[in-house]
C-alpha cells in the first residue's frame, strides 16, 4: 500500500472502530437497564421493576452501570488520538487495537450488568441470568471480533517475517 495512503485508512479504521466501540456500548446500556428487566419481569412497565428493586434494598445503578459502559468508548477515543499520533503508518495495528476492544466488550457488558442482575433477583425471586436475547449479538460480536483480532496478529506476524526474511543463499 502506497505510504500516502495509509494515514488516511487508519484515521478511517480508527473513526468506524471508535463508532462500533460506542454503539456496542449504546447497545449494552439499553440491554442492561430497559431490555433485560421487562424480559425478567413480563407485565410490569420498566419504572414498576425499577421501584420495586429500590424497595428492596436494591439499586438500579443508573450511574455504575453507565460508568462501566463508557470505559470502552473513552478508550477509544483515547486510540483515535494515538492512532493518529504514533500509528499513522500501521493501519493494521490501529485495526487490532479496536478488535481488541470490542473482544472486551463482553466482559464489560457482564461486569457492568452483574449488579443490576443480581438486584432484579433479589426483588423478583429470579435467576440472576439475562432473560432477553438481546446480550447474544453483543457476545457475537466479540467473539467474531477475537476471532478477527487473531487473524490479524497472525497476518501481521507473517508480514514481518516475510519482510525481513532474507533470501536463501545457494549451498557451495
Amino acid at each position: 500500500m502506497a505510504s500516502a495512503a495509509r494515514p488516511l485508512l487508519a484515521l478511517g479504521i480508527a473513526v468506524v472502530g471508535t463508532l462500533l466501540v460506542t454503539l456496542y456500548a449504546v447497545w449494552a446500556y439499553v440491554h442492561i437497564m430497559v431490555l433485560n428487566p421487562l424480559a425478567a419481569v413480563p407485565g410490569l412497565a420498566l419504572e414498576e421493576i425499577w421501584r420495586e428493586v429500590e424497595q428492596s434494598q436494591g439499586s438500579i445503578h443508573r450511574i455504575t452501570v453507565p460508568a462501566f459502559l463508557a470505559v470502552g468508548p473513552l478508550l477509544a477515543l483515547v486510540f483515535l488520538v494515538c492512532s493518529q499520533v504514533w500509528l499513522r503508518q500501521r493501519p493494521a495495528l490501529v485495526a487490532i487495537a479496536y478488535l481488541g476492544l470490542l473482544v472486551f466488550g463482553a466482559p464489560g457488558e457482564f461486569v457492568a450488568s452483574f449488579m443490576s442482575g443480581m438486584n432484579l433477583a433479589d426483588a423478583f425471586l429470579i435467576s440472576g441470568a439475562d432473560y432477553s436475547p438481546w446480550a447474544a449479538p453483543l457476545m457475537i460480536i466479540s467473539a467474531v471480533a477475537f476471532v478477527a483480532l487473531i487473524a490479524a496478529i497472525v497476518a501481521v506476524g507473517l508480514r514481518a517475517a516475510h519482510a525481513t526474511a532474507s533470501p536463501l543463499v545457494p549451498a557451495r
